[in-house]
């Protein structure tokens, strides 16, 4: 089925890709005049005696346009009409072949020109004309479709004269004069008159029925004035309803609606909406205002725009003479002017043929300027036009810019885009109910000035006559950030008519990809079709074109097999990509070729043959023999393995004739031993260890084949598993056939080891599996690690590739394994993941009756948010193990955490206070204690503070309470409190406080504060014992309180090594303890009375006793005489003493004895 010449579009960019197998060494390439755009479309066309390709040239000779055939042989032949000629007016052709259809057969073509300009009157109307010619370029026939032909517009005018009373009888004839005048001067014309007079009320004087009897003169002269008040709108109203609309009046619907109003006073009424009706309809007003009319009324209201050239002022009804020859201008120019059209503009500026395509034999042409530029398409089937219209186009939508045809069950389906329905572009599906064309569907673009619906492509992927996919350009759909510019939508087509959408295509670049789309025949041989897509503007307006395969299910691929960029052909082409079709084999190879357009230059590129090509491996023997496989001798030797044979089957997927592929098609491919193994067990050279090989080969035949020798060290110590070797190949290089890109490009085959089992050559191991934890819990620690051991037997034969598989949760990190014990050596290699540890047991075999024991240590994560328990799930797995035994073992273990916790009494805290008589007021006690978490977890802890409020000596507490830095908790629960320190007497009471979490690495203080005091010290000081008066008493207490911490032991368990008080199973104590002195001093006026009195009594009996003694009596004269001569008779006796009393005083006998007495009497 032809399906899809696809039209304007854009693009955005794409990464290039190697080339597939459009031909790009050698194309045709026709050259013609950039000044003509030669190759703005291009088609291919086959007859029966030839085949080529046609291309349009829209700006040829001075832009009238034309098509051409371009010969390398002969000079390039063009079709040039120039103009056309219509009821005798000569028209020209404006750039003919900016649209061209093909018909089914490709040997007769459709071009249009949508660019004939004519004028009518004062208006220049847009149509267009198509031809049909043949290959040759024979003009079969012409048409001007959906033409405007240049006729004049009936204009139905009524005249609005005022008849109020301040208007003279002299005005009001004058009045009359002057519609006589102009219905006189204007009796030839398509215009049809009607007047009504009013003031208060209306008169129909007569209507356009009495205009073309005649008798419109006769009645206007037997009118009589009314002589009322002036209600304007009330009449025009009047005139809209029983004159503008009234058929019976012998209005026109079709004409272009005209009111004179001739009045000299303001309107008595009011609007009540009527010029908003007048509007809506779009009926011309003129006014003509007379005397002291007020200007801005009437201009601001009535007049039409614009209202300072349709308001007519003069300063008495004679100046209506003055006046007439303009109005009857202005009039007159109503018949075919702007005016006139300025309603609903219907092929006027249609434009049809802006895009072009037939659905068999019937031709469908887009006319973007119908209907105010709303568009339609217009369907020409035997002469027969048919306009389809969508009935909720917006104005300037331009429906019909791009056309496509489909079919489903046998149903035409026709598709128009319409990019610049409200800016964002809309899609519409159209199909045949009836005689009638209906809108089955739309789709609409997402992004505002994207032209979404500028290029529209039918795809019928499998050619079975259905149409499948349509393709929709919005080649200006950008997309900022990856500076793209171009978008291709794919949309499914179902059997219930929906478009649904499968995916978007963009390019890797800016320059408006999309701006075409064309379905090509099958390129590849897949049997489907595949599409081209232009990109005019890329890569600095040179060009690209980007081929897309075909894909039964989403359209076509999402990435593009083929880029071609025009600077490749040409360094100075230009628009490289602005029109494509690829259908036909235009030489004699059988395969489809591609003709692209660009400014002044087609070019045709042939496609080249695909083939699939498939690649087979086998080996002999069919197995490894281990009889020579020595690892105790470590040599370097290496052994025969196998011998390779590789053979490349190859098939075409296209049709190309015979001789197409002569050349061959050049491979490249390699051979791997272990492709994925860095250990070496095979190579192809026996003195080195190359694991790879490389060649390069020509097949020209269904199946060539080539044989490799394959070695192996003496020591391979992986026997269980077989060795694996790979082929890849890829095209060596891209001339000639092309290597298909969805051929299977490498293979792979298994060369398996001999084995030695007890049962038909199968080894079954049968691992059994156990484990224990080390510990009771999982201590979390920073630095801690935990540990499992682990038991792995294996009860059957040799266990290949045997692993213990350890799931565990993301907190533990391995660490390492170690061998408790074994049966015999067994080495191991452990790899770790986030959530599960593997370790490799004794590999390549863990050997037969073998047991051993493993201490795993796992490194415990102090981040990770655990649980209150995990589970551990090790599996012991081989690849050949039995299930029948237990491999795999779950077990679960509770979660502590360690916690680090310090409790500190603040230098703050009072340690000593002192009460006197003289100071005997309460004191304030603080008693401050510093919780910390220096650990790496937060966690809750009951807190509560012990103290006494009564203590000996009548020591009390009281306003206590307890503060807490930052409010973290409130301590309010007050109980009594008994213990070893607090006895009953002591009224010891517990301060409770609420349970916190305590943030990791952070303090809490707790504040207990309270007023102390000994009671009645001074009532106790005035009753104390009469002697402890002269000594003073004095006494201390010690004030004890306590801290205490409590948490959840099941769940935490302190670090006893880092915490600095004394601890117990669950909880922490801290004690504070304040000395509190009271002191009594001595009675100081006591002493010093009592000290008094007995030195007054020391002195009298110190008096008596000297008294007694003679020491206070009085010496008489004879007493003074008496001592005298004494003393003479001493002296006297002194002067005989012998040599023996100065012996004696020598001897220091005598003489101190005199002088004592004599000093004690003279002292007495």
């Amino acid at each position: 089925m032809l399906q899809d010449l696809c039209g304007f579009s854009q693009i955005a960019a794409i990464r290039v890709s190697l080339a597939f197998n459009i031909d790009m060494t050698e194309p045709d390439v026709y050259t013609g005049e950039r000044k003509d755009f030669f190759g703005y479309k291009v088609v291919q066309f086959t007859s029966d005696t030839e085949k080529g390709i046609i291309v349009t040239a829209p700006l040829q000779r001075n832009g009238s346009g034309g098509i051409c055939k371009p010969d390398h042989v002969k000079n390039t032949q063009c079709f040039n009409p120039g103009e056309i000629h219509l009821d005798n007016t000569t028209i020209p052709v404006k750039h003919l072949g900016l649209s061209i259809a093909e018909r089914a057969d490709c040997s007769r073509f459709t071009v249009c020109s949508p660019s004939v300009a004519h004028e009518c009157n004062e208006n220049s109307y847009l149509n267009s004309v198509c031809y049909t010619v043949t290959s040759d370029l024979q003009q079969i026939s012409s048409s001007t479709p959906a033409f405007q032909k240049c006729t004049k517009k009936t204009v139905d005018l009524v005249f609005l004269f005022d008849g109020s009373g301040s208007m003279t009888e002299a005005d009001f004839e004058k009045n009359k004069d002057f519609i006589v005048d102009i219905m006189k001067s204007l009796n030839q014309t398509s215009v049809k008159f009607a007047a009504v007079q009013f003031s208060y009320d209306c008169s129909k004087v007569f209507d356009f029925n009495d205009y073309q009897a005649g008798r419109a003169l006769e009645k206007l002269k037997k009118e009589p004035h009314m002589k009322s008040l002036t209600n304007t709108h009330r009449a025009l109203r009047f005139v809209l309803d029983e004159i503008f609309e009234n058929p019976a009046a012998g209005a026109s619907p079709d004409a272009t609606k005209v009111l004179v109003l001739i009045t000299d006073g303001d309107p008595s009424d009011g609007d009540n909406g009527v010029i908003k009706r007048y509007d809506d309809k779009n009926i011309f007003r003129l006014v003509i205002g007379v005397k002291n009319t007020r200007l801005e009324k009437f201009n601001l209201d009535i007049a039409s725009e614009p209202k300072d050239k349709n308001f007519f002022e003069i300063g008495n009804y004679n100046g209506l003479t003055g006046i007439l020859k303009t109005f009857q201008n202005k009039i007159f120019r109503m018949e075919g002017s702007k005016q006139a059209l300025a309603g609903e503009l219907t092929n006027e500026m249609s434009q049809s043929g802006f895009s072009a395509v037939f659905s068999k034999d019937t031709l469908i042409l887009g006319s973007v300027g119908t209907n105010t530029w709303r568009g339609s398409l217009l369907e020409l089937h035997e002469h027969k036009e048919t306009q389809i219209h969508y009935p909720d186009m917006k104005d300037n939508s331009y429906m019909g810019y791009s056309t496509s045809v489909g079919e489903k069950n046998k149903a035409p389906l026709y598709f128009t885009g319409a990019p610049r329905f409200e800016h964002k572009g809309r899609v519409v599906l159209f199909r045949n109910e009836g005689k009638n064309w209906l809108p089955a569907g739309r789709i609409d673009g997402e992004q505002i000035g994207s032209y979404f619906g500028a290029e529209l492509c039918s795809l019928d992927i499998d050619s079975d006559g259905n149409t499948d996919f349509l393709l929709v350009g919005a080649p200006l759909f950008f997309q900022e950030k990856e500076k793209r510019e171009g978008h291709i939508y794919v949309y499914t087509l179902t059997d219930k008519m929906l478009l649904n959408r499968e995916q978007n295509i963009s390019a890797p670049s800016m320059g408006r990809f999309g701006t075409t789309i064309s379905s090509l025949a099958d390129l590849n041989g897949d049997g489907l079709r595949d599409v081209a897509v232009g990109a005019p503007l890329e890569d600095d307006n040179r060009g690209a074109v980007y081929i897309f395969l075909g894909d039964k299910h989403r359209g076509i691929r999402s990435t593009f097999s083929q880029r071609i960029l025009g600077k490749e052909i040409q360094p100075g082409l230009r628009f490289f990509g602005q029109s494509m079709y690829g259908k036909i084999d235009l030489g004699d190879d059988g395969l489809p070729d591609i003709v692209v357009g660009s400014q002044g230059m087609a070019v045709v590129f042939r496609s080249r043959p695909v083939f699939n090509v498939t690649a087979h491996l086998s080996f002999q023997p069919e197995m490894i023999s281990t009889e020579k496989i020595d690892c105790v001798a470590k040599t370097n030797a290496n052994l025969p393995m196998v011998n390779l044979t590789a053979c490349f089957e190859m098939v075409e997927t296209t049709k190309s004739k015979a001789g197409a592929i002569s050349s061959g098609l050049n491979i490249l491919y390699t051979l791997h031993v272990d492709p994925t193994r860095q250990i070496i067990r095979g190579s192809f050279n026996r003195n080195t260890e190359a694991k790879n090989v490389t060649s390069t080969v020509v097949l020209r035949d269904k199946d060539t084949c080539f044989n490799h020798s394959v070695y192996m060290p003496k020591c391979v110590i992986d026997t269980l598993s077989p060795i694996s070797i790979r082929v890849n190949f890829a095209q060596n290089d891209s001339a000639g056939p092309i290597l298909n890109l969805d051929s299977k490009r490498q293979a792979v085959v298994k060369v398996p080891f001999e084995k030695q089992c007890r049962k038909n050559d199968t080894c079954i191991a049968e691992l059994e599996l156990d484990f224990n934890f080390m510990t009771s819990t999982l201590l979390v620690a920073k630095g801690n690690y935990f540990s499992l051991s682990i038991k792995l037997s294996n009860h059957g034969d040799d266990s290949y590739n045997t692993s213990l598989s350890i799931q565990h949760p993301a907190g533990l990190s391995f660490s390492r394994m170690t061998v408790a014990e074994a049966t015999r050596t067994t080495l191991h290699s452990c790899d770790h993941a986030l959530e599960k540890t593997t370790c490799g047991i004794s590999l390549p075999v863990y050997p037969s009756r073998s047991t051993a024991t493993f201490n795993t240590s796992f490194l415990i994560n102090t981040g990770y948010e655990w649980n209150d328990t995990v589970s551990v799930t090790i599996t012991g797995k081989s690849d050949n193990t039995n299930s029948s035994r237990t491999n795999s073992v779950t077990k679960s273990i509770p979660v502590q955490f360690q916690i680090e916790m310090l409790v500190t009494v603040n230098n703050d805290t009072i340690t000593y206070m002192n009460f006197s008589t003289e100071d005997a007021r309460p004191k304030k006690m603080v008693a401050i204690y510093k919780i910390r978490n220096t650990g790496f977890k937060a966690f809750p802890i009951n807190v509560s503070l012990f103290f006494p409020t009564k203590l000996d000596h009548n020591f009390q507490m009281e306003n206590y309470q307890v503060l807490v830095q930052q409010n973290q908790t409130q301590c309010t629960g007050i109980t009594d409190k008994t213990s070893e320190y607090c006895s009953p007497e002591k009224y010891c009471k517990r301060m409770v406080c609420d349970s916190f979490i305590l943030d990791k690495e952070s303090s809490t203080e707790f504040k207990l504060t309270g007023h102390v005091q000994f009671k009645d010290l001074k009532q106790r000081a005035a009753n104390i014992a009469f002697l402890k008066r002269y000594t003073g008493e004095g006494a201390a207490v010690k004030f004890k309180s306590f801290i205490d911490i409590s948490y959840d032991d099941q769940r935490y368990v302190l670090d006893s090594k880092k915490q600095q008080v004394c601890w117990s199973y669950w909880s922490l104590k801290t004690t504070t303890e304040v000395r509190v002195d009271f002191v009594i001093p001595p009675d100081e006026l006591l002493i010093i009375l009592t000290g008094v009195i007995l030195g007054l009594q020391l002195l009298i009996i110190i008096t008596v006793i000297m008294f007694k003694l003679g020491c206070f009596k009085r010496k008489t004269l004879e007493y003074y005489q008496e001592q005298a001569e004494r003393a003479s008779l001493q002296a006297a006796s002194s002067m005989d003493l012998t040599p023996a009393v100065t012996e004696g005083t020598a001897n220091g006998a005598t003489l101190p004895t005199v002088h004592r007495r004599t000093s004690f009497t003279s002292f007495c």
